[in-house]
């Protein structure tokens, strides 16, 4: 058997962490770390249980040496090897998100319900395809294949959903240097699925989401799982597809056309207005502008640090997502699933398959959240009722019903 040191080097090396890594998530130094790793010192019970959670294993497995290369069904393993570096605190979130997908599998198969996953992308890539003229092409191409035209998303849930593919958000960590945009993973069960990094900007998480479309729709003959981290070209690929799909060449020149805004801006206030339309993050706007030449690269360099968009927005009379300025997970209690496994979680509960407490364990759920899940009646307080309540009596009066 391998002695202890030896094998917490071994785990922390399979797990893709450096020791300054493992030192930050687990409260001590780097030096620490390397002292438990030499034989030098030896963790205590506790550092134990907290490494072996960090590595995704059993504490008897680490303490008994049993570290073996992740198996081919463990997804998150997979997914967490697939990039060097990974910020300790997106683990969590990565397991979190596999296990979501093998529930959701699981809920399917209770209620004899086929999930319409997507397992074939529908648009063809060849790797040498990869040009700013091919990346526009290709993002004009699932516009075109959705019906949506040159105009702003609203939302792009129904997107995903309507290309069969499963969202899913998690907390992976706020310093996105380190930490993971999101995932695409093609679960066996499930089909293609995205991770979206809920430590961000509400601009953000809609262009990870594009991003991450990307990989599922063009790159994942290469691939069943991608961290999305950065550095390399097939990230590249991805953010210039985000980037067009999100604000496509003509959709922005009409804008500005119709606006009554000059061809090449340089006014802030301007590009506010381009930014909003299209419910982009302020980088992305003014990355997708200079892509176009529609600023130059002189307005480019001084907007990105001289102004505060968030504010002059707010300014500017529009109306300010509370997570614009600070994100809470916690706020995402329900909405971190598709639509489509509320649903089947609510059939469960109707069809008496699961009690409410069993439907809300199963989910990881409150019992509060899964009463909205299951659509109870509002109590007579609420100031919906009566709005509600006035313009069922308005079609009424006028003979529509």
């Amino acid at each position: 058997m391998s002695e202890t040191h030896e094998v917490l080097a071994r785990a922390r090396a399979q797990a893709r962490y450096s020791q300054d890594d493992v030192g930050a998530a687990i409260g001590v130094n780097r030096a620490m770390v390397s002292y438990w790793e030499t034989g030098a010192r030896s963790p205590n019970d506790r550092q134990l249980s907290a490494l072996a959670r960090l590595y995704g294993l059993e504490l008897l497995d680490l303490v008994e040496g049993r570290i073996t290369e992740p198996r081919a069904d463990d997804l998150a393993g997979l997914l967490l090897r697939t990039e060097s570096g990974v910020d300790p605190g997106a683990v969590p979130g990565i397991r979190d998100f596999v296990r979501f997908l093998d529930r959701f599998a699981e809920l399917a198969k209770i209620l004899d319900a086929p999930i319409r996953g997507l397992a074939q992308s529908p648009f063809v890539h060849r790797q040498k395809f990869t040009q700013k003229d091919d990346i526009r092409r290709k993002a004009e191409e699932v516009r075109g294949y959705l019906g949506l035209g040159t105009a702003p998303i609203t939302d792009l849930d129904p997107v995903c959903e309507t290309l069969g593919i499963t969202l899913y958000r998690a907390p992976l960590g706020p310093d996105l240097g380190r930490a993971p945009s999101g995932a695409f993973l093609k679960h066996p069960e499930i089909g293609f699925s995205i991770l979206v990094n809920l430590d961000m900007t509400p601009g953000r998480r809609r262009f990870t989401v594009a991003h991450e479309l990307a990989h599922a729709l063009y790159h994942s003959d290469e691939t069943n799982q991608v961290l999305s981290t950065g550095g390399t070209p097939r990230e590249g690929f991805a953010d210039a597809f985000a980037g067009e799909f999100l604000m496509p060449s003509e959709g922005v020149r009409r804008f500005t056309e119709e606006a009554g805004l000059p061809p090449r801006l340089t006014d802030p206030v301007d590009i506010i207005h381009v930014q909003r339309y299209f419910k982009v993050s302020w980088p992305t706007a003014l990355v997708r502008l200079r892509q176009m030449n529609a600023i130059t690269q002189d307005t480019y360099s001084d907007l990105r640090s001289s102004i505060r968009p968030v504010a002059l927005a707010r300014a500017l009379g529009y109306p300010i997502h509370p997570e614009e300025n600070a994100q809470d997970a916690e706020l995402w209690r329900i909405r971190r699933f598709p639509r489509s496994f509320l649903r089947l979680l609510r059939q469960a509960v109707v069809s008496e398959i699961m009690s409410p407490p069993s439907a809300a364990a199963f989910a990881g759920l409150p019992i509060p959240s899964l009463v909205q899940v299951l659509g109870q009646p509002l109590g007579d307080g609420e100031p919906e009722v009566p709005r509600l309540e006035a313009e069922f009596n308005e079609f009424e009066v006028t003979g529509v019903v």
